[in-house]
């Protein structure tokens, strides 16, 4: 099975999400590094271009500072031009106002503020794409900011044994329920009804990209 671990790594702090990349890369697992990089380092760049990365993607600042990006630092200039030198760029994403705001499960100053009722489906539940502190903290997903789920931790806990943690069971029974108050997807844009959702799914594997692309625009844009 693979295991797909995003982690809150902006900023880069006392180079915690480097060391965490680098166990992680020492033990066999896959990593995609997607970053603003505010807060990296030099010694930081050194590291991860010594690293097997699988891709890296370049969050860019836009021209009319909707990002927030401290683009006039001498400290991210230089950071910047080492990356581009040491490092093996795939991907660059421009954060501008065609950026797509998936609303971070209702806490954005842009979400609309919907709670789903009845019985729903995500793909980060069939799919678990847990999202990892750098103190190894797992939380639910990379929509989880405000750490309303925190399913275990790493360093004490085996994989398995936070898959079948109290919370993530009680987490995915929740897409078989009417409603709830506490759980974090029910305000989520991810959240798709659950017959739409398997529609889709199956629709997707009989025709492909048409059916996905009309998914993500009715959904998530």
């Amino acid at each position: 099975m693979g295991i797909w671990f995003g982690c809150f790594t902006e900023p880069f702090i006392n180079s915690d999400c480097t060391n965490m990349i680098e166990s992680a890369i020492s033990k066999g697992f896959k990593v995609r590094i997607f970053s603003t990089l505010v807060g990296m380092k030099a010694e930081d760049v050194e590291r991860l271009s010594k690293m097997d990365i699988q891709e890296f993607t370049l969050h860019l600042p836009d021209n009319k500072n909707n990002t927030k990006i401290p683009v006039n630092t001498q400290m991210y200039k230089d950071t910047l031009a080492l990356v581009l030198q040491k490092l093996r760029i795939d991907n660059f994403s421009v954060m501008n106002e065609n950026f797509i705001d998936n609303e971070r499960a209702g806490t954005t100053r842009t979400a609309r503020g919907t709670h789903m009722k009845g019985m729903y489906e995500c793909f980060k539940l069939v799919h678990p794409q847990f999202a990892m502190l750098p103190n190894c903290d797992v939380a639910l997903c990379c929509n989880d900011f405000g750490l309303k789920h925190i399913l275990g931790n790493l360093l004490t806990q085996s994989y398995d044994e936070i898959v079948n943690s109290k919370e993530f069971r009680r987490i995915r029974a929740d897409r078989l329920k009417f409603d709830s108050k506490d759980i974090l997807c029910r305000n989520c844009m991810f959240a798709v009804p659950i017959f739409e959702y398997y529609t889709f799914q199956a629709a997707i594997a009989l025709v492909g990209p048409v059916v996905k692309d009309i998914m993500v625009t009715k959904y998530w844009r």
